[in-house]
């Protein structure tokens, strides 16, 4: 696992977090789910599955969050399985892996309704005995949504049949279909980032604008909420928007508008550094001198690795 899903993950599993994202999604901001109503689910999945042969294959997934979420309607109480996804990069088949993700879920509380009946003694009529539920069992709904974690607009598909290659509209509509619940920064609007209640608004509404550096540079001047931002959303957004920033690991708060500030200097000071050396190389060249003593000459005049030094000298080659 890489550090953006790393990242991500850590900050997505965050009970808060998780709630709001729901409250956003199904509810436009109202706080219907609540996150001490939250319980934290088993995120793997297994399912066998038989060959041609009879040979067993097992298929095990991981979902990034998993919760059932207990809401209250009127005075009674309904009961869904919410999950989410955090994607820092586009995945061109993702409504195959959210639909595989939701099916084996499903099939999963199945087995659990079957083994709770064979282990009370339940009897079965012959139609029950094939699924090993009664008539009046029910399982939960399952509703997962996708976070991309990205600047660009996603443009890879949102449903099954957007995957599907048949010319034949008769067969397409028999084919089932699949949607995929998607939340993207690039189509989101200021108004849909104040629907959050959460940092997940301002966590969002950066990565919309962190390859626009005038935009970026408004919003860390103009956004008081920056510069106070708890410590796990700052380390989602350093991995994803790749951010070089320094987290002090006992800090809750960080204030990004510095911290961002601070990257940018660093980043201008690292670009200036690199166009020195590389001009170092190219002026050498130019009057004769070999690699070797180029090589050795940068080393010592920008304190490289050796490492370092040869990739300049292949770089400044391209």
């Amino acid at each position: 696992m890489g550090k953006p899903d790393t990242a991500t993950r850590e900050y997505i599993n965050d009970s808060q977090i998780f709630a709001d994202v729901f409250n956003y999604y199904a509810f436009g901001g109202r706080k219907v789910v609540e996150p001490d109503k939250l319980e934290e689910l088993d995120t793997s999945a297994l399912l066998t599955v038989f060959g041609k042969d009879g040979d067993e294959e097992t298929i095990q997934r991981y979902r990034d969050a998993l919760k059932i979420a207990t809401l209250r309607t009127d005075d009674n109480a309904a009961y869904v399985i919410f999950g989410i996804e955090a994607q820092t990069h586009i995945d061109y088949g993702m409504p195959i892996r959210t639909f595989l993700y939701d099916g084996l879920q499903y099939d999963s509380q199945a087995r659990k309704i079957k083994t709770a009946h064979m282990d009370t003694g339940d009897k079965y009529s012959k139609d029950e005995f094939v699924s090993g539920l009664y008539k009046d069992d029910g399982i939960l709904p399952v509703i997962m949504v996708v976070i991309y974690f990205g600047a660009k607009p996603w443009d890879g598909a949102t449903r099954l049949r957007d995957l599907y290659k048949c010319k034949y509209k008769e067969l397409l509509d028999l084919a089932p279909d699949y949607n995929m619940h998607l939340i993207e920064p690039a189509r989101m609007t200021d108004e849909d980032f104040e629907k959050f209640s959460t940092s997940m608004g301002k966590v969002l509404k950066f990565m919309k604008l962190s390859s626009d550096k005038d935009g970026m540079r408004k919003l860390m001047e103009t956004d008081d909420a920056y510069k106070s931002m708890d410590r796990k959303a700052v380390r989602a957004l350093k991995e994803c928007a790749n951010i070089s920033i320094d987290i002090d690991s006992n800090e809750e708060v960080v204030d990004m508008c510095k911290a961002w500030s601070d990257a940018q200097e660093d980043a201008a000071r690292r670009a200036a550094r690199t166009a020195s050396i590389l001009a170092t190389v190219k002026t050498a060249r130019k009057y004769g001198a070999t690699d070797e003593v180029i090589f050795s000459d940068i080393i010592t005049q920008f304190d490289l690795t050796e490492k370092e030094a040869r990739e300049y000298l292949l770089k400044e080659s391209a």
